[in-house]
């Protein structure tokens, strides 16, 4: 009984709408011209035939027949029956129909359902790391594809193989923007992965981009390969004073040195009488033309990403003897000698961090 109650839905359905020939799916790039067929219309005039569109421009059913006016730029019959749109966009996604009646009097209707679609360039990576630390987490790149629709998606790799969000060794930040004017779509993705300690040295990451529509090809970043280093332990921290023992003449100069071997270098603050120092973070302090206001007991800390903070042993700083000047204080803090010290490569990003600066 339930399958002939079934059997009559279906034949009611179609004696409401009659013979469909042509029902489909139908994807077009955005742009580009698009002919949709109108099924048993006659080739030539005089037709019956009318076509009905429901789509993002209009609020109700958009009604175009051979005899009517074009629908300005947008769309309009052509002489066999068929409907020309000059130059899809986005707002022409939506429902197409074709009722047409032929010379014996027979009507067929045609059903189309349209979407749209643009391909972006191929996807980049900005600002891809060249190094990363093992054991502490690093920021591979900034993945990004401009120019599509529907949105999409992007997807990184690693080693050929998928890159999964884990949430912890592995982690991605995504962001969607639309173009308000386009409607076109921006997506970013930006990686941060934890290697593991005395795992592959040479990891190679990629990133691809996939159309939101069926049948088309991913479209794949050229590689990055960064050098995965392991970490040094952070060792004893050691403050070195210059000039030895910490007492100086008035109007003086006092140098400390924070010696805190470790890969990647540690951040190195400095601290007076127990408070932090107001300077950014540099492995020399040098006090210049010291006065009554300097003097103290002076530690650094050193901070390291995978091995905490360590504070070391203090130093007092004094004034003995006669007066040199009477220059007011002032702080300065200098670069590391690796950081000057002429080499082949690149200086360690950490002293791009700890470039010189001056608290007067």
């Amino acid at each position: 009984m339930a399958a002939g109650a079934t059997a009559g839905t279906w034949v009611l359905v179609l004696s409401l709408w009659g013979a469909v020939v042509g029902g489909q799916n139908i994807t077009a790039r955005i742009g580009e011209p698009l002919v949709l067929n109108c099924k048993g219309a006659p080739k030539k005039p005089p037709q019956q035939l009318e076509w009905k569109l429901n789509t993002g421009r209009t609020e109700a059913w958009k009604i175009l027949s051979p005899q009517g006016s074009p629908w300005d730029s947008v769309a309009r019959v052509l002489p066999n029956g068929s409907l020309l749109l000059p130059a899809i966009g986005i707002q022409d996604e939506g429902t197409f129909r074709c009722r047409a009646t032929n010379r014996h009097g027979k009507e067929t209707k045609s059903n189309y359902r349209v979407r749209v679609y643009q391909i972006p360039g191929k996807p980049e990576i900005l600002d891809p790391a060249s190094e990363l630390m093992a054991g502490v987490p690093n920021k591979v790149g900034t993945c990004v594809s401009e120019g599509s629709y529907p949105e999409g998606t992007l997807s990184w790799h690693l080693d050929g193989k998928p890159l999964i969000p884990d949430g912890k060794g592995v982690s991605v930040k995504e962001q969607i923007r639309r173009n308000p004017e386009t409607g076109l779509f921006t997506l970013q993705s930006e990686l941060m992965v934890t290697p593991a300690q005395g795992g592959n040295a040479h990891p190679t990451f990629s990133c691809s981009f996939s159309p939101g529509i069926p049948r088309r090809r991913a479209l794949n970043t050229a590689p990055i390969q960064p050098i995965v280093w392991e970490p040094v332990p952070l060792e004893e921290v050691r403050l070195v004073v210059e000039p030895e023992g910490g007492a100086v003449v008035r109007g003086g100069t006092v140098t400390l040195t924070c010696e805190a071997p470790a890969q990647p270098p540690p951040q190195i603050h400095w601290v007076k009488d127990g408070m932090p120092l107001p300077l950014p973070p540099s492995p020399i302090l040098l006090l210049p033309e010291v006065g009554p206001q300097d003097q103290g007991t002076y530690s650094c800390v050193a901070t390291h990403p995978s091995h905490g903070s360590q504070e070391s042993p203090a130093v007092s700083i004094s004034i003995t003897g006669k007066t040199i000047s009477q220059i007011p204080e002032t702080l300065a803090i200098l670069p590391h000698p690796q950081c000057t010290r002429t080499q082949v490569s690149a200086p360690p990003k950490s002293c791009q961090e700890n470039s010189p600066a001056s608290l007067l």
